[in-house]
């Protein structure tokens, strides 16, 4: 009797642990505003066609992270508990210097199994026959891309990868976008693409490669070069130095 009277004792203090974690829960999610206010807060604000998708407490107390969808691209701002304020920008971590931002809008775009199936039919050309794949997003003109190149071509020599390379022309950078359709037209892969190679040749085939690798990737959030497009569909953007990019696809073998 005494064994079985511990026993209810001990599930009655259980079942009181859960539903005050339970409700804690339920008290921290209620944090944040309503949809419909922050979505009229943010058409009065910015006066622009900008869809709230979601939202849910961020990782900073108090704060609340607002996913909103712009010309269909996805990105974060953030509201206080009652959808008075609201911040464009992004927020760090000050234990590891993390921005928590950037993390998440790579999570939130992060392209499915389909999307990176889909990006072998829009890469311009291949360099390397072994490793795991990354798909390298890059621009003729662009200064950044040229360093970001001359670390991941050797990898790819020594077979460490395979880099498939997705031509996105920025737009003030002037004939980029003629550079890159030459360079598909006519085949002229790693070396056309140092050489800023350009031609008269904008056949029909290269043009619709190069705009429709310029609406997906915008469509993901990808705005700038250089960038990579790991096997995972996670991406990041900016040059990753040699160690940094070895580490990241130590994680695919």
């Amino acid at each position: 009797m005494n064994k079985l009277s511990n026993t209810f004792c001990l599930l009655f203090l259980l079942a009181l642990v859960f539903m005050y974690i339970f409700s804690l829960s339920e008290a921290f999610a209620a944090t944040c505003p309503p949809k419909d206010k922050v979505q009229e807060a943010i058409k009065k604000t910015f006066r622009r066609p900008i869809d709230v998708v979601n939202i849910k407490p961020s990782q900073m107390p108090g704060l609340c992270q607002v996913q909103i969808q712009f010309h269909k691209q996805n990105r974060l701002i953030y509201t206080d508990s009652k959808g008075d304020f609201l911040i464009a920008g992004q927020l760090f971590s000050t234990k590891d210097a993390r921005n928590l931002t950037r993390d998440t809008m790579m999570e939130i775009n992060r392209l499915s199994k389909k999307e990176v199936k889909k990006l072998d039919k829009l890469a311009a050309f291949t360099v390397g026959k072994k490793g795991p794949v990354v798909y390298f997003v890059t621009d003729p003109q662009c200064p950044y891309c040229k360093k970001a190149e001359s670390l991941i071509e050797p990898l790819a020599n020594q077979g460490k990868v395979r880099v498939k390379y997705l031509l996105f022309p920025l737009k003030f950078h002037k004939g980029a976008k003629e550079e890159s359709i030459s360079i598909i037209c006519d085949k002229k892969g790693l070396e056309g693409l140092k050489n800023r190679y350009r031609s008269e040749n904008q056949c029909a085939e290269g043009k619709k490669k190069v705009e429709e690798t310029i609406n997906f990737l915008m469509g993901k959030g990808i705005t700038g070069t250089p960038t990579y497009i790991f096997p995972d569909g996670r991406f990041h953007s900016g040059v990753m130095d040699q160690k940094g990019l070895e580490k990241k696809l130590a994680e695919f073998k």
